[in-house]
């Protein structure tokens, strides 16, 4: 079998459909590939909604898992557990996959045996989605993969969070024993990837457009549940720490490696600014937050280091005003108090 594609669901009836309609327009043959859904403790009629899409049309090699509600590494976990796939493809339930994307890229992947394929994705507006290009439309052998080392990739290209965005070899998967962390429910894709890639001795990126990100209002990302909200902000926290550990593995002395750590070091800052913005978003509790704070700031990642990189570009009035705001533990705290007092804001 060529592929295994691992779908964790929590509450997508909505959508899960449509995830399914696109494996369907990826030109593999029924016995090339296996959908596993793994449902997490869904609520609604995701299950349902499964079950009776399968039917309607006839599809033989969907299997279907389900768990107490663990959260999407543990259900990656175990949809890894079960698969059979020569490639594994971890899909989120709410995305879609351009026509014959996986044909194409398995196709590349076999050819150059890689450990893992990165290729292009873009994010869409819910209800903004139009036609999706077709990937059967192009040659593989015009295509030009260019293999490199997991370090090296990360030296020279920097790594992307999100597992969706991979090919990844499951026979190399099993060889470095790396699974999703299942503690983690926010920011879980980065560890994981983090991992695979600094292991990985075969990698390349091909512009094959093949992924649609949706984004869907009501995600843990996007909520303001203040449980919700804190579950993501701790996750974030977890992840500044795992990046840590992956960081104090490597002699920095060493060029490559202390190229493959700048980029880490930034990737960590990334997540800390990402974090202090969110926190101020949906107004976390202080109290919350200077627990944080003193936690960032003994894994060295708090204060800020602008220079580190992992920010991105600041304007004028972000370096002049939020920057420095957010860098100093004082005013960071006094001005989260603050905006819980504004209601209006």
């Amino acid at each position: 079998m060529k592929l295994s594609i691992i779908i964790p669901l929590y509450n997508k009836e909505k959508y899960i459909e449509r995830c399914l309609q696109s494996l369907l327009n990826q030109g593999l043959a029924s016995n090339d590939y296996e959908i596993i859904i793994v449902d997490d403790g869904s609520k609604d009629s995701s299950v349902d909604a499964v079950n009776t899409y399968a039917k309607k049309n006839g599809i033989v090699n969907i299997k279907l898992i389900q768990q107490i509600n663990q959260g999407p590494s543990a259900a990656r976990n175990n949809g890894l557990l079960e698969a059979k796939g020569d490639y594994i493809y971890f899909l989120d339930a709410d995305d879609l996959l351009s026509k014959h994307a996986l044909s194409y890229l398995i196709t590349l992947s076999k050819e150059n045996d890689l450990d893992i394929l990165e290729f292009d994705t873009k994010e869409i507006e819910e209800g903004k989605l139009s036609g999706l290009p077709d990937s059967s439309l192009f040659d593989t052998k015009e295509i030009k993969v260019s293999v490199m080392e997991g370090k090296s990739f990360i030296a020279e290209y920097d790594l992307r969070n999100q597992a969706w965005r991979y090919l990844i070899k499951r026979k190399f998967l099993l060889d470095t024993d790396i699974l999703f962390l299942v503690d983690m429910r926010a920011y879980e894709d980065l560890i994981f990837t983090a991992s695979v890639f600094l292991l990985a001795k075969r990698i390349s990126k091909v512009s094959v457009d093949a992924h649609r990100y949706i984004k869907v209002a009501g995600s843990i990302v996007t909520s303001k549940n203040p449980e919700k909200n804190l579950e993501f902000i701790l996750g974030m926290v977890k992840a500044v720490e795992e990046l840590d550990k992956l960081i104090k593995k490597y002699d920095e002395s060493k060029e490559n490696n202390a190229l493959v750590i700048n980029k880490l070091k930034a990737k960590q800052q990334a997540v800390v600014y990402a974090l202090l913005i969110r926190a101020f978003k949906y107004k976390l509790n202080p109290k919350d937050l200077s627990t944080i704070l003193d936690k960032m700031n003994t894994l060295e990642a708090y204060p800020i280091d602008y220079n580190k990189g992992g920010i991105g570009k600041l304007s004028l009035i972000q370096k002049i005003i939020f920057f420095p705001l957010v860098n100093n533990r004082t005013s960071l705290l006094l001005g989260l108090k603050i905006i819980r007092k504004l209601k209006f804001l």
